[in-house]
């Protein structure tokens, strides 16, 4: 008898809180939009290494997603800091080239902008 498989994964296997670093409040607003819809269970959002740093100090993540460029930083620093607690990373990006990760980021998913539910989705449910 054939197994049966969904089409989707179950709900539970999405991530309970995401941490969201995005300098651009439009995009931001969207992502998180997206996210909820998935639904995954929260979003934090920060627009700045710093303030991410700060919230990966008081609350506990699942996943990040992280726009490479903040305008004068990246979020190398906060990549970093979730890959030493052993939370997975997608890197989002408008840039057109490729981007130039190297070392343990050259295998991260990437996500490039401007994306839509179906690639967020896909990328999610995928780490």
């Amino acid at each position: 008898m054939p197994s049966e498989t969904p089409e989707r994964p179950a709900a539970s296997s999405l991530p309970s809180l995401v941490l969201l670093v995005e300098d651009s409040p439009i995009i931001a607003m969207n992502t998180e939009a997206l996210l909820l819809e998935m639904p995954v269970g929260g979003v934090r959002m920060a627009s700045s290494v710093a303030e991410a740093l700060a919230l990966i100090e008081t609350e506990t993540f699942d996943l990040g997603i992280l726009d490479v460029n903040l305008g004068k930083e990246n979020s190398l620093p906060v990549a970093e800091r979730l890959a030493a607690l052993n939370i997975p990373v997608i890197f989002a990006t408008g840039l057109s080239e490729e981007l130039p990760l190297v070392g343990a980021w050259s295998s991260a998913p990437v996500l490039k902008k401007p994306y839509g539910f179906t690639d967020l989705e896909r990328v999610v449910r995928a780490v």
